[in-house]
């Protein structure tokens, strides 16, 4: 992809990435082996980009606003790999990704991530992110077990017991309002032994914990679902109707995102992305 005056471009191969045409660094070493989301050597070079952008709407008395970037990654990366690059680009105040899997470049694809200036970071603004990190959560507590240490700590720290108890209910009540006004749709795109199937949830009751999964081998199975659920009346008028989001095991190839992105497109969905840590 060919940088425009003014616009950032990342390309992301098996081997190297580069920013606007200079390589930064090696993808094995700086992204693949890197435990963090955060990838140090592109932040450093987006975060000085934008430092220069901000300084120069500051001279001019302009808004220094969130900028714009395109992307480009080779279909054979992992997914792992494009969503730290998602991830960092966010981080350093890209809010609007023009992205390209592999070799299409007729056809780009286009992500919105929320701003960094007005993302939710108290659970009491109700939208898919508190939401997703209630139920997140609500997931640990149910499946953790119990160390001697942590229930000595419980029955005998009455500090830590109200701050645990409290945590528990503003994330009931939290959850108890997430499932009114959203559906909650995702597809998740799952590893198996003869390929990939396909699982698609969404609160169909409005209730907590009222999720359900059907899974699909075949795709075009997917897409009949999702165009029923799109005619169901009770679920239009849900807030987050026209979003998905969509998770991929992190070694699953990205090139098994393309199709399925281009297509939720079609229909309209805004993409939130997902990475499956399990």
């Amino acid at each position: 992809m060919t940088p425009k005056q003014g616009e950032v471009v990342i390309d992301v191969n098996t081997e190297e990435y580069s920013l606007n045409g200079i390589v930064i660094g090696k993808t094995a070493f700086d992204i693949m082996l890197n435990v963090d989301l955060l990838i140090e050597p592109l932040d450093n070079e987006l975060q000085e980009i934008r430092r220069v952008e901000q300084e120069e709407a500051l001279r001019k008395g302009i808004p220094a606003d969130e900028s714009n970037a395109r992307l480009h990654i080779d279909e054979n990366l992992s997914y792992d790999v494009f969503y730290k690059v998602i991830a960092t680009m966010g981080f350093s105040g890209y809010v609007s990704i023009q992205y390209v899997i592999g070799s299409n470049f007729r056809e780009p694809l286009d992500m919105n991530l929320p701003e960094r200036s007005s993302y939710p970071f108290s659970d009491e603004d109700i939208n898919p992110y508190s939401c997703q990190r209630a139920k997140k959560r609500r997931q640990m507590d149910k499946l953790s077990v119990m160390t001697p240490q942590e229930f000595k700590r419980i029955i005998t720290d009455e500090k830590f017991l109200y701050r645990r108890t409290n945590r528990r209910i503003k994330d009931t009540e939290l959850l108890v309002k997430c499932a009114q006004k959203f559906i909650d749709l995702s597809l998740a795109i799952k590893s198996n032994g003869n390929g990939v199937s396909y699982v698609v949830s969404l609160n169909e009751s409005g209730l907590i914990d009222g999720a359900k999964f059907y899974t699909y081998e075949n795709i075009d199975d997917v897409w009949k679902f999702i165009e029923d659920i799109r005619l169901r009346r009770e679920l239009q008028d849900k807030e987050d109707c026209d979003q998905i989001f969509v998770v991929l095991e992190r070694d699953m190839m990205v090139k098994n995102l393309a199709p399925v992105a281009k297509k939720l497109k079609t229909l309209g969905y805004k993409i939130r992305l997902y990475l499956d840590l399990e």
